[in-house]
């Protein structure tokens, strides 16, 4: 019934048209167009094209090989936030991804792997529900891992902004307010850059790295994600003291949010709050129906970051998971 051919660079037109025009549960991030920003080298592509028995391109599973307690791992792209297996609309049904999933796994194993995990789109970026994709991998097989994640569901919300915010973050925006903040789109280079380096002294405190060079943020927003993405700053007076970095889903009108980051030496007046309260702002006009803030986890959902889930409630937020399965070949 399926028949899976590895990803190569004279399929990046096919694969990226099938994402864009007719994928139900694709989004920009497991497009060719994105993930070819890493520089050749960087991660194993195994990524696989999944034809039907006419021959006709039904699907797609972006996918990286990696070493995992020292099995050969298939694993969802690690050059993206969601991997897993993508389809559209005439092979979303119970008989096709229920039989594609199961021919993933013997064609994983034949192919030599151990393991598979696959990371799916949350449902908050896809066209269809997730429910189909989690019965099928059950059926299969798979494990389940959930990691928390949070947004904003207008559509929930109440028409006054700060009506939705716990006490304490109203108080944090009006104190913003008073000091005469304000928030600026940024458009020129020299902006993200500043940007970049709030973003980085916000990470040093976790002696961690933006996950993004800032020569690849600026090729997001030059080249690759010219539609896709932006950048907001806090500004008091002539200084950015907070900022932002936007994912548009525009095909399911979700905004997300990739960075956030203010000056440390601003925390008491806590720009960081102005700075959600004015994307949550930004993105109601804009016309979207959900913002999100992304998950509150990590190790898969085994740890909650309490303080940072906490903080992200604060705001009148909603919940979903993201979804990974895995199972032994």
């Amino acid at each position: 019934m399926f028949r899976f051919e590895l990803y190569s660079s004279e399929h990046e037109a096919e694969w990226d048209k099938f994402i864009e025009e007719k994928s139900v549960n694709g989004t920009f991030l497991q497009s060719r167009r994105f993930l070819n920003y890493h520089p050749e080298g960087r991660f194993k592509d195994c990524s696989l094209l999944i034809y039907n028995a006419k021959n006709n391109l039904a699907g797609l599973c972006p996918a990286c090989e990696i070493v995992n307690e020292g099995k050969r791992t298939f694993f969802s792209h690690k050059g993206t936030t969601f991997g897993g297996i993508v389809v559209d609309k005439k092979h979303h049904n119970a008989k096709y991804i229920t039989a594609l999933i199961q021919k993933l796994k013997e064609y994983l194993k034949e192919a030599g792997y151990a393991e598979a995990y696959l990371k799916m789109t949350s449902d908050i970026f896809s066209s269809v529900e997730s429910d189909l994709f989690q019965y099928a991998f059950q059926y299969n097989g798979f494990q389940e891992f959930k990691e928390l994640s949070t947004y904003v569901n207008y559509a929930s919300y109440k028409e006054e902004i700060l009506s939705n915010f716990a006490q304490g973050k109203r108080t944090n925006v009006h104190n913003c307010m008073k000091e005469g903040l304000v928030v600026k789109e940024l458009t020129e280079d020299t902006q993200i850059g500043e940007f970049y380096a709030i973003l980085c002294e916000n990470l040093e405190k976790y002696d961690t790295k933006p996950v993004h060079t800032l020569e690849e943020l600026l090729e997001f927003k030059n080249e690759r994600l010219t539609k896709e993405c932006g950048f907001f700053g806090v500004y008091m007076q002539e200084e950015m003291i907070a900022g932002s970095m936007m994912f548009y889903f525009d095909k399911v009108g979700c905004a997300h949010t990739q960075y956030l980051a203010a000056k440390q030496a601003y925390n008491k007046l806590s720009p960081m709050t102005f700075m959600y309260y004015s994307m949550i702002v930004e993105m109601k006009e804009r016309g979207y129906k959900n913002i999100s803030w992304g998950t509150a986890t990590e190790d898969l959902g085994r740890v909650l970051n309490m303080g940072l889930i906490t903080s992200k409630e604060d705001f009148g937020s909603s919940y979903c998971n993201n979804l990974t399965y895995y199972c032994v070949l």
